[in-house]
């Protein structure tokens, strides 16, 4: 195996709309802090960045999440690939310990996930409830037409989208529904969808 060239660089990177969303049992998103969102932040996708790494510019709530700008401070290792490419391999989480962005991502993932999946089990929630009041579920192949439904009097936070900003996807008949995000890849009806099928689909 040949000796790959490694190169280190420290940069100040702007991370512009960090979203952080707050769970029910912790501070509504009006009371969020700089202090909570500092640790929030460094503590982000299972790492742990120095607490002065991370410095808190502006944030603004939005419902029940908030939307952090913040400027981080950390270093990056590149390496330099067969085809003599760069690529980002580890970033800096402390005086001496480097991660695998790769390892990083798939906890970041991991996370959104679970998100993704609370989303429509609550968006479910909200179709079950509309069921018992109307005697079934909605005709659609629109998201978008769904939420209409549904929002304010059976789901109370407009959901449209999942944690990589893809519309979620719905297809219902009057006896059943899928519920469905395309996941990490964007991409529908491939491993990594996260499906919620309810009724007698």
């Amino acid at each position: 195996m040949s000796k790959r060239t490694t190169l280190i660089i420290s940069l100040v990177a702007l991370l512009a709309l960090v979203t952080i969303f707050v769970a029910s049992r912790t501070l509504a998103a009006g009371d969020l802090t700089p202090k909570e969102a500092r640790r929030l932040i460094a503590r982000m996708a299972g790492i742990q960045l120095p607490s002065d790494a991370v410095r808190i510019k502006e944030i603004s709530s939005l419902g029940n999440s908030a939307t952090v700008t913040a400027q981080v401070e950390t270093a990056f290792r590149f390496v330099k690939g067969d085809k003599d490419q760069w690529r980002v391999a580890e970033i800096r989480t402390g005086d001496r310990r480097w991660e695998d962005l790769d390892t990083l991502m798939r906890a970041l993932n991991a996370e959104k996930t679970a998100r993704a999946r609370a989303e429509l089990e609550s968006i479910a929630t909200a179709l079950e409830s509309y069921r018992r009041e109307h005697g079934s579920y909605i005709e659609s192949k629109s998201e978008a037409t769904l939420i209409d439904h549904l929002s304010p009097r059976y789901l109370a936070r407009i959901i449209r989208v999942d944690p990589w900003h893809q519309p979620y996807e719905y297809e219902g008949t009057r006896d059943g529904f899928t519920l469905r995000s395309v996941g990490p890849d964007g991409k529908s009806n491939t491993a990594d969808d996260i499906i919620l099928p309810g009724g007698s689909r």
